[in-house]
């Protein structure tokens, strides 16, 4: 497998932006692949390209796809809507530029007719939105935030449940700021708190504002919230789209509730929508490294039928 990074665009202070692009080379050079615009979770705080599992990556370039991870700017140094925008620009250049830089540089034809998104958790959300303004043959979206302009839904509303409702509350410090918003550069790029491991103050402020319902506000702080909310948008019409949600999940935003409501309401505008119900899955149930490896349980099994449905709509 071939992975490696590419600028797409450059930040407000002239930082390169990257996207992570993996394939095989093992079809002929003479078939061009399809392009799947994968885009990462972490609550448009933390998260980059980098944290895309191994094994999903694996699997969709040895079925043909050249994967293309944008990294995209992260709030608060910018709002939700300039994390959307640059993946809408992710999108152009993918169909664009990046064809001349596949072939010139690595020998590989790619077909900006055959495009599919997918994301994880509000990474699902942009997908959507993006599958909704762009030509896309089929979009996916694994445990997404949803309906972010219903501000009785968890989005806005403190909660209790781990991991949120264990973190202590937390005011960044002066010396904390400057590490959660550098004066000279936008951040795209910022890890994932894990288990055992020390959280940095941009995950303990990630922690405390959803523990107190403040994420919403302060990733959309003029409380447009419909922009970041695509299925809510009934002007939207989606190509064939699958939600694959776990039952357990409970983190604010994402629950098989809000799941069923988005697949009955897409399926009332005449939207074709799966949706995969994964047992016991709480959010984020497919970054563990054993799924997908060892684990080829339910867990892996819905993540490739979602994945194979992709496929499905972008063969020639």
């Amino acid at each position: 497998m071939h992975d490696v990074r590419v600028r797409y665009k450059q930040d407000d202070f002239g930082n390169d932006i990257f996207a992570r692009l993996a394939w095989s080379q093992g079809t002929p050079p003479s078939d061009s692949k399809p392009i799947l615009l994968v885009f990462h979770g972490g609550g448009l705080i933390v998260g980059s390209a980098g944290i895309i599992p191994k094994p999903q990556v694996e699997w969709l370039v040895n079925n043909g796809f050249l994967v293309v991870i944008p990294n995209y700017r992260l709030v608060p140094q910018v709002t939700g809507r300039v994390s959307y925008a640059d993946c809408e620009e992710a999108y152009d250049w993918a169909v664009s530029t990046l064809l001349e830089i596949m072939n010139a540089t690595h020998g590989v034809m790619i077909d900006s007719r055959r495009v599919v998104t997918m994301g994880h958790s509000v990474g699902g959300s942009i997908a959507l939105h993006v599958a909704a303004i762009k030509d896309v043959k089929a979009v996916a979206a694994f445990y997404p935030s949803l309906y972010l302009s219903d501000t009785s839904t968890t989005s806005h509303k403190p909660t209790s449940v781990p991991p949120f409702g264990l973190m202590p509350d937390f005011e960044p410090t002066q010396d904390d700021w400057a590490i959660i918003k550098p004066a000279d550069k936008q951040l795209t790029e910022a890890p994932l708190g894990l288990p055992g491991l020390p959280p940095s103050p941009r995950t303990k402020w990630q922690m405390s504002i959803l523990k107190n319902g403040q994420w919403a506000k302060i990733a959309c702080p003029d409380g447009q919230y419909m922009a970041l909310d695509p299925v809510a948008r009934q002007e939207n019409i989606f190509p064939p789209t699958i939600i694959v949600q776990g039952d357990a999940d409970n983190a604010p935003g994402s629950s098989l509730a809000l799941a069923e409501r988005a697949a009955q309401d897409l399926k009332a505008r005449g939207t074709d929508v799966r949706l995969y119900v994964v047992p016991e899955a709480t959010h984020m149930f497919d970054l563990p490294p054993m799924v997908g490896t060892s684990d080829l349980g339910p867990k892996w099994q819905a993540m490739v039928e979602a994945f194979a449905l992709l496929k499905h709509y972008v063969q020639g």
